[in-house]
């Protein structure tokens, strides 16, 4: 589903939008805020707003988890993931390549 959409997270809320027509697929409301930071990780959205996470299945929108981060105040959040350990398909195709350089590397010797 992920090549097909296109999330976006403002005012608390998280949208899910078709990527060919822009309609709605699903919106989730997280907390009032202007900001909300994302990071999509394979199934998982990773929403950040005033100084909370919330997890939410990719497919639904629905929240799977939330974390309050207590003591950690209010700020823009960075966010970041091992893609390559979460996304199926780029940990297939890496492991196709070191293949193909291993094969290539046994037929030269």
């Amino acid at each position: 589903m992920a090549a097909e959409v296109v999330y976006v997270g403002i005012h608390g809320n998280v949208f899910c939008l078709d990527r060919m027509t822009g309609k709605e697929v699903w919106s989730v409301g997280l907390k009032n805020a202007n900001f909300v930071s994302l990071l999509v990780d394979g199934d998982l959205i990773i929403a950040a707003t005033n100084g909370e996470l919330w997890g939410l299945q990719a497919a639904t929108g629905q929240i799977l988890w939330h974390n309050e981060l207590p003591g950690q105040g209010f700020g823009i959040v960075s966010l970041a993931t091992s893609m390559a350990a979460s996304n199926p398909a780029l940990a297939a195709e890496k492991q196709q390549e070191d293949q193909a350089a291993a094969a290539a590397a046994a037929a030269s010797r």
